[in-house]
């Protein structure tokens, strides 16, 4: 398809691009039990696989393929097939981070093109934007105030937290989400992995509480430690989660008894699978509230 390239705006064959990395919809499947992926606004509907929209053209996309394919064999296989913790990154994890961002402010404000929103508002994602594209076509060496952050998820085998959803270790653990998040003082691109979420700054009143998820622009070391999040931003993903459970209980009873049929016919695959280890992980920490 002949287009502007989205990111460097010239004008080419653009490529099919995937606002979550391609390989990521693929270890969902691949890890999951039936092999197919719903997404929670169309839980009526099995995909075959995960966003995209003719975005980019030929150079820009490889571009991000190459950051990547960093991150999924340095740092996202690592954690999410064999338990790693511990992984160091190079320059590539800053440019990846903020590829990730700039896919989902672009995605996002595409589909909210018509929502009325304060100027204040626009001309802060306008800013972010610019400045996000510039720094993934090494025209900007600094990501200024729009600084990437990394949070890695493990199963919550207990907390202090109230009220969180039962299907909590599935969300973290499994969901891919893209969102804007945050008020007048605080304001975010959210990109949901499983086992990770990134979170990119747009403008923030306070980031010096944030330093131990911010990723540094030439390397540096994701491991455990204590982070951070934002205020409010723990019952924006209580929210969301439940949000996902409650998605999931209007799939059409025909669907349910479809999953249930294939279970009972592929009993091992379904036991080793990564959605049923997180299903267990639930059910550990909540019990019968899993079956809600």
């Amino acid at each position: 398809m002949q287009g502007i390239c989205r990111l460097c705006h010239s004008e080419s064959v653009l490529k099919e691009s995937h606002f979550i990395p391609k390989f990521i919809g693929k270890w969902v499947k691949r890890t999951g039990i039936t092999g197919y992926i719903r997404e929670s606004n169309e839980v009526d509907k099995r995909a075959q696989d995960i966003a995209k929209e003719y975005w980019l053209c030929g150079d820009c996309e490889a571009l991000f393929s190459e950051w990547e394919r960093e991150f999924a064999n340095k740092i996202f296989y690592p954690f999410a097939d064999k338990g790693e913790s511990v992984a160091n990154y190079g320059e590539w994890m800053s440019r990846l981070c903020a590829s990730l961002s700039w896919r989902t402010l672009t995605y996002i404000r595409s589909k909210n093109e018509a929502e009325q929103k304060s100027d204040d508002y626009n001309k802060a994602l306008d800013y972010a934007e610019r400045h996000l594209g510039k720094f993934l076509l090494g025209e900007e060496s600094n990501l200024n105030q729009y600084e990437q952050h990394v949070f890695p998820l493990e199963r919550i085998e207990s907390t202090t937290e109230s009220g969180l959803p039962p299907n909590i270790n599935r969300y973290f653990l499994r969901t891919m989400a893209m969102d804007i998040v945050g008020n007048s003082t605080d304001l975010y691109v959210y990109t949901k992995l499983p086992c990770f979420i990134v979170l990119g700054v747009i403008k923030a009143k306070d980031l010096r509480k944030m330093r131990s998820s911010r990723i540094a622009i030439k390397h540096g070391k994701v491991s455990p430690r204590e982070y951070w999040w934002p205020d409010g931003f723990i019952n924006y993903i209580v929210e969301k989660a439940q949000a996902v459970s409650d998605a999931y209980d209007k799939i059409p009873e025909k669907h349910k008894a479809s999953f249930d049929e294939y279970i009972r016919k592929n009993p091992d695959k379904a036991a080793s699978s990564k959605l049923f280890e997180a299903f267990t992980h639930d059910h550990d920490q909540f019990g019968k509230k899993v079956f809600r």
